[in-house]
């Protein structure tokens, strides 16, 4: 919480304020010291009134000069900050005029540090949020006091399950609009009682949210990927006890694996089989595989063979969703089998080119 007004904050504001009004003006610490003013001279000095108003809370006009030591004709008046004196205003002229002056300098000292307060909450909570997700996502327990009391903070109960959230954005995504983004995401976690979320600079988010409201809601996560599918890609792990969060994060990590390269923007872990052993291979042995399997093959022959796949190797279905003749498919599969060695509607070769799709998408 800020409690003092800094040097280069009151710097600022008796700068602004002589631009204004073309007096003297001086922000005085409660030792009596001037610590800022449009006099470069005067910092550092005595000044007896200002210190005289920080110790009765009094402001005090002063109709003619050395009347104090330090001090000149004006109005010297206390900066209150919850409750608390942290600072003294005084502007040299005739107290008359330069009133409103040293007022307006009271309101502007006070309009800052409630935002500097303001600030330096919300960073605090961004930093909370961002140590307790790390410390579940890398079983870091060590300052338990501390983590226990961001958990009551947010209101994490320790004896229910949560998954783990990943966001990724794209790459092309201009980050100057982050903080837009970043609004939609809050609003998104909001609707999940108890969630958390934090930004990891510079294109992830990574989030928590409870087992139960998440199996009541998991409908909200695939709107907002489906009116966010060009931004975000979003994968969930599986559910977790909350100390053990760090499974939940690798299977999150495993969900957004399966995504590279494809259309998706949602998938939870749950719904993966295949892809929880695909995605874990060298890239170049992937390639490898993919190249010798689908090498010889026309993008149309591919086309007709993901179609064929999807409609469950049914020939009918294939042929009316391609718009072709049933027997123009069954022509061009036995060419296919006769140009990669892999019969498509052979179990065994189907599994070896439906994997290579899988891989290759």
């Amino acid at each position: 919480m800020a409690t003092t007004i800094s040097k280069q904050l009151a710097q600022q504001i008796v700068d602004t304020i002589h631009d204004v009004c073309g007096y003297n003006i001086n922000f005085i610490n409660t030792q009596g010291i001037i610590f800022a003013s449009n006099d470069p001279d005067r910092i550092e000095t005595y000044h007896e009134i200002g210190r005289q108003v920080a110790l009765t809370g009094e402001t005090i006009e002063v109709e003619s000069d050395d009347n104090y030591p330090g001090t000149n004709r004006g109005i010297n008046i206390p900066v209150y900050f919850h409750k608390r004196i942290i600072a003294v205003v005084g502007i040299s002229g005739d107290p008359e005029e330069v009133r409103r002056y040293a007022h307006l300098a009271e309101r502007i000292s006070n309009i800052l540090l409630h935002e500097q307060e303001v600030s330096s909450m919300h960073k605090t909570a961004d930093e909370k949020k961002q140590y307790l997700l790390r410390s579940v996502i890398n079983k870091d327990f060590e300052n338990q006091e501390y983590l226990d009391e961001c958990i009551h903070e947010f209101g994490i109960d320790i004896n229910h399950s949560y998954r783990m959230v990943k966001i990724d954005l794209n790459t092309r995504y201009n980050l100057k609009n982050i903080a837009m983004l970043e609004q939609n995401i809050e609003a998104l976690f909001r609707m999940f009682k108890n969630s958390l979320y934090t930004y990891v600079y510079p294109n992830h988010f990574m989030g928590i949210l409870p087992e139960d409201t998440f199996s009541a809601n998991n409908h909200l996560l695939k709107n907002f990927s489906e009116g966010h599918k060009d931004i975000v890609k979003i994968a969930i792990g599986k559910s977790a006890p909350f100390y053990k969060c760090s499974e939940s994060w690798e299977t999150a990590e495993t969900a957004m694996d399966s995504l590279r390269g494809t259309s998706g923007s949602l998938v939870v872990f749950d719904d993966l089989t295949l892809e929880i052993l695909l995605t874990g291979l060298p890239q170049n042995k992937v390639n490898e595989y993919a190249s010798k399997v689908l090498s010889r093959l026309s993008g149309d022959d591919i086309e007709l063979l993901k179609t064929y796949y999807e409609e469950n190797t049914s020939l009918q279905t294939t042929a009316e969703k391609l718009f072709l003749h049933k027997n123009t498919i069954q022509q061009r599969l036995n060419r296919i089998a006769s140009t990669t060695g892999y019969n498509p509607r052979k179990f065994k070769d189907a599994v070896i080119l439906y994997l290579a799709f899988l891989l290759n998408p």
